[in-house]
């Protein structure tokens, strides 16, 4: 099979993937179905486990509800590891995986493991990209963000829910580059096991900033907790992120 995605800053992929059995097809046995989010509840790769599964159930694919199993750590090595080296074989399951999971398989982030071990069984979804902050900050806008950070790279902390050299923390960079910022090593970023612990962090006054995808972020949106001062789009999205400028409509070319 070949398995190719576009890959871009400020877009997601999302993808299935399953344990690679010995059988010469994959036949999902739907019954006990389990899918693994390679994170903590509440980011990205969640939000798909849950969606895949409710879209099944609605189809009767599965019958009930399908398991979600949350299992951070190593920017979703740990569950790669954990469903190559012991669950190749369960024909039950299915992992959330997306653009990040290819790169860092592809650089040999995860030692020992290769995009082969695993059956990729079809791309899902994508997301944009987003720059947020909490509610009350006083920066409004990713220009002002990105002044902040060139006066003082130490005075702000951005959180993601990507391992360091991840798509969430090249977001950030991308766009430090285009506008003007040339020590990107300065620029603090700090990485946690999904976006959904990322924005809680920068919720809890322990970061100023948060990058990561749009989905994981609605909730917060909705609440109105968060503040998005750009989404990563060519052009503005539609619906609840309407009202939201693009890094582009600031004079900022990342996308």
């Amino acid at each position: 099979m070949t398995y190719q995605l576009k890959l871009r800053s400020g877009i997601t992929a999302f993808a299935l993937v399953a344990g690679l059995i010995a059988a010469p097809t994959f036949a999902f046995e739907p019954s006990q179905t389990e899918c693994i989010a390679p994170a903590n509840a509440g980011g990205g790769w969640d939000f798909t486990c849950r969606q895949v599964g409710k879209t099944m159930q609605d189809l009767a694919i599965v019958p009930g509800t399908m398991q979600v199993t949350n299992m951070a750590g190593g920017g979703g090595g740990v569950a790669f590891a954990e469903v190559v080296s012991k669950r190749s074989e369960d024909n039950n399951l299915i992992i959330a995986a997306s653009t990040a999971t290819a790169t860092r398989l592809a650089t040999n982030a995860f030692p020992g493991n290769t995009m082969d071990q695993v059956r990729w069984v079809g791309a899902v979804g994508a997301d944009y990209g987003i720059i947020a902050v909490a509610k009350d900050s006083a920066i409004n806008t990713l220009p002002e963000l990105l002044a902040q950070i060139k006066a003082d790279p130490t005075s702000i902390s951005v959180a993601g829910g990507s391992a360091v050299g991840g798509w969430d923390h090249l977001k950030v960079l991308i766009a430090a580059e285009k506008s003007g910022i040339t020590d990107l090593r300065s620029i603090k970023y700090v990485a946690f096991d999904g976006g959904g612990e990322a924005v809680t962090q920068l919720l809890a006054g322990s970061v100023e900033a948060f990058t990561g995808d749009a989905s994981e972020a609605k909730g917060f949106v909705d609440s109105g907790d968060i503040k998005v001062i750009a989404v990563l789009s060519p052009e503005r999205m539609p619906g609840d992120f309407a009202s939201f400028p693009t890094a582009r409509e600031q004079g900022i070319d990342a996308i």
